[in-house]
């Protein structure tokens, strides 16, 4: 599987994904321009994560730029679940919203689903 992934502060999570990718074979990008994803276009098995903590404030144009850009599935990671933030990450196109400790935990079946 390949992991597009927009983060730019969390570190410790960026280190652990790291870890379990190496572990499983899967490739993990970090990309920080939407552009970026024109070379991962004929890829299988693609999700691109993002860091909602670290983009809200540019949630609406980040997931319109990658939305006009491929069909991936967008996965919304955050530290700490809020009901409001689900709710408007959702609404705005991204296909789940989860903690980043659910996502590392759930990775496998989330590589089987895709």
């Amino acid at each position: 599987m390949n992991i597009l992934a927009f983060f730019e502060s969390d570190y410790n999570f960026s280190a652990m994904l790291a870890k379990i990718c190496d572990i499983e074979s899967d490739s993990l990008i970090f990309i920080d321009k939407v552009n970026s994803l024109q070379k991962y276009s004929n890829k299988e098995s693609t999700i691109i994560i993002i860091d909602i903590d670290d983009y809200k404030n540019s949630l609406d144009e980040l997931i319109n730029d990658l939305r006009k850009n491929g069909s991936y599935p967008i996965y919304g990671l955050i530290s700490k679940m809020d009901i409001e933030i689900q709710k408007y990450a959702t609404k705005i196109g991204f296909d789940i919203v989860m903690t980043k400790s659910n996502f590392l935990h759930n990775i496998k079946t989330i590589k089987k689903k895709n």
